[in-house]
Order: structure tokens, then C-alpha cells, then sequence
């Protein structure tokens, strides 16, 4: 369907294009060449507000479309599975959760224990800070 609006929008183009630049026309003067003139910069705006509203600027993509690409959102999926919360809970029910779990895999907790726990606590320990991260990014947006 969309590769349809495109050929549209392409063939109309070209059409205005060529009549604007021929000899024929349907009436003297250029009043004709100035309503087709017309016509292809109401298609062409037209067409580049459609884009900006379906996520798509001049400049890339905005912040909106950025959020919602595949793959930032498995990341955030990640990381409210990660901390096994829902998606909908509040800032403060994922802060709380996020402090529960930090306080129990931190690090200097297990500094006792061998080496091996202690390096599994640090992996566990950036983890949680990368979800939390990502969490906090994507309750700002």
C-alpha cells in the first residue's frame, strides 16, 4: 500500500513537471503553468507533513519514532524483566525494586565470599544500573 502512495506521488510529479516545462498548454499565458506550479507544491508539502507526523522529519528519525524502533524496545522489555517488574508500574515501585535487588547482589555484600561470587555480584550489579538506566530514559520520554 505504501509503495502505491509512493507511485502516485511520483507519476503526479513527474506529470506536473513535464506539462510545466512543455510548450502545450491549455489555456495562454502561464496562468496554467502557475495552477500546476501550485498543484505540485501543495502535493509536495502535503506529502512531507504526512511524513513528519508518521515519525519522519528532514533531520531523521525523532525522538518518538527512536523510542519505539525494535530494538530500544526489547531493551526496555530487558529491563523491566530484568528487575521482574511489569511495564506499568510506577517510578517508585521500580526504584524500590531496583534498590532490593542492588542491596542483595552489590558487590561489597559478598566481599567475604570467594572471587568467583564476587565477580558474578559486579555483573549482576551493572546490570541492574544499565536497567535501571533504561528504565529511567524511557519513563523521561
Amino acid at each position: 500500500m505504501y509503495f502505491l502512495g509512493n507511485l502516485k506521488f511520483y507519476l503526479l510529479v513527474i506529470f506536473l513537471i513535464i506539462y510545466i516545462l512543455s510548450p502545450f498548454d491549455f489555456f495562454p499565458g502561464f496562468i496554467d503553468d502557475i495552477i500546476a506550479f501550485c498543484a505540485l507544491w501543495y502535493q509536495w508539502r502535503k506529502r512531507n507533513i504526512q511524513k513528519n507526523q508518521a515519525g519522519f522529519s528532514s533531520h531523521g528519525p525523532t525522538e518518538e519514532r527512536k523510542r519505539s524502533t525494535p530494538g530500544v524496545r526489547s531493551q526496555v522489555e530487558e529491563a523491566y524483566r530484568l528487575l521482574d517488574i511489569s511495564p506499568g508500574a510506577s517510578w517508585e515501585e521500580v526504584h524500590k525494586v531496583y534498590k532490593e535487588k542492588v542491596m542483595k547482589s552489590h558487590p561489597d555484600k559478598v566481599a567475604h565470599l570467594g572471587e568467583e561470587l564476587q565477580e558474578k555480584a559486579k555483573e549482576v550489579t551493572l546490570k541492574l544500573n544499565k536497567a535501571i538506566t533504561i528504565i529511567r530514559q524511557h519513563k523521561k520520554a
